[in-house]
């Protein structure tokens, strides 16, 4: 959902710097999984491109330093519905990525360009294929057989 940034205040707060620009799962989360360890949010909100928040057992900012760039998980539970034609990135990532019978290889990230989501797909030969993920070029998404379908050449 998102990786732990610096300290924030003498309390032991932190910085969430959210994956998405929808951050109500992770604003709304009562327990945080980061790192291998569990933590009750007691509070947090919005503060600009981040959020705050209090974790209990964490008491100053030398506690809160530990975390500092480690991944934030949330329960799965928490995650609105989406619209069909509307995925989490979370769900595409080890999806097999093919060009009809084609396969490229398996999505290993997906990542923000500006323009649009970049997909990042892991070949056998071990070069990283690049693919935007728009409409013109992904032709399916398909959660139940683990393949997106793509309209792309790629590199030979």
């Amino acid at each position: 959902m998102g990786k732990v940034g610096r300290p924030y205040g003498l309390t032991g707060a932190v910085h969430l710097y959210p994956y998405s620009q929808d951050a109500q799962t992770l604003l709304k989360s009562k327990t945080l999984l980061i790192g291998a360890v569990t933590f009750d949010v007691t509070r947090s909100r919005r503060h600009g491109d981040s959020i705050v928040a209090q974790l209990v057992g964490v008491d100053s900012p030398e506690a809160a330093a530990k975390l500092t760039n480690k991944e934030v998980l949330v329960d799965r539970a928490l995650f609105a519905a989406l619209p069909d034609g509307e995925y989490y990135w979370l769900d595409l990532i080890g999806l097999t990525c093919t060009n009809g019978d084609r396969v490229f290889g398996e999505i290993s990230e997906i990542f923000e360009s500006g323009a649009h989501p970049i997909l990042r797909v892991k070949q056998a030969s071990g070069v990283d294929e690049l693919i935007p993920f728009v409409d013109a070029i992904v032709r399916s998404v398909s959660l139940a057989e683990r393949r997106v379908d793509v309209d792309w050449e790629g590199l030979e």
